[in-house]
């Protein structure tokens, strides 16, 4: 069971139905995703920069552009995953204490906790699951370039096709991943909408219908 559904279940009826308290979950989660890829990949580059020998280039200079592009997206991809970081590991104490509180703010119907966030969240969780990782297999490929690239050139262009073979698939569901998404919530939105104005007309038959039921007791009673 997970901590969303242990949590809840612990609660009355009112935290189970309540959907901030169920959009905080979901936003603690995409937090700590991004916490373990953007540590995991961002670690991974600094290695990467460290290690990098040119020992293969002992007869040829170097490509300087080629180097300048390693340099260049080994920077971003390091820069975007610490950013990234930096969001998550700010915003998800907070998440937490509000998650724990939430019988204080429960009952006022108005209240969003941190909605203010929302837009941090998502560019944090979007830079880190798809700028970061495109950008992971970007410097995959520079790397792979630069060490073989020195000793065979075929073997470098074979690793680049390669590449490219699993880069497309990865491409093509992230784009259609995020597309889904931004479709799911825009329908979640429009059906929450319909829900609030199919109340407020319900409400507003009920205050007109009130004061003839009010008069026919009225009468009844007279009479």
């Amino acid at each position: 069971m997970s901590d969303a559904s242990l949590y809840v279940s612990n609660k009355g009826r009112a935290h189970r139905d309540d959907q901030r308290l169920h959009n905080l979950f979901y936003r603690k989660s995409k937090l700590e995703s991004v916490n373990e890829t953007s540590a995991l990949l961002s670690g991974f580059a600094i290695v990467a920069i460290v290690e990098l020998s040119l020992d293969a280039y002992t007869s040829q200079k170097p490509n300087d552009t080629l180097l300048i592009c390693y340099v260049i997206v080994s920077g971003l991809l390091v820069g975007i995953h610490l950013l990234a970081l930096l969001m998550s590991m700010c915003v998800l104490p907070e998440l937490k204490s509000v998650i724990r509180q939430s019988d204080v703010w429960m009952n006022n119907e108005n209240k969003k906790p941190l909605s203010s966030f929302n837009l941090i969240i998502e560019v944090a969780w979007t830079v880190s699951t798809g700028l970061g990782l495109f950008l992971f297999l970007l410097e995959l490929g520079l790397i792979l370039w630069i060490k073989v690239g020195g000793y065979s050139l075929t073997a470098a262009i074979f690793a680049i096709v390669t590449l490219c073979a699993v880069g497309c698939p990865f491409i093509l569901f992230s784009v259609g991943f995020y597309i889904r998404v931004a479709r799911t919530k825009v329908d979640l939105h429009q059906t929450h909408l319909e829900t609030i104005e199919r109340g407020a007309i319900a409400r507003g038959l009920f205050i007109k219908q009130s004061p003839v039921v009010f008069s026919m007791t009225n009468l009844e009673n007279i009479s």
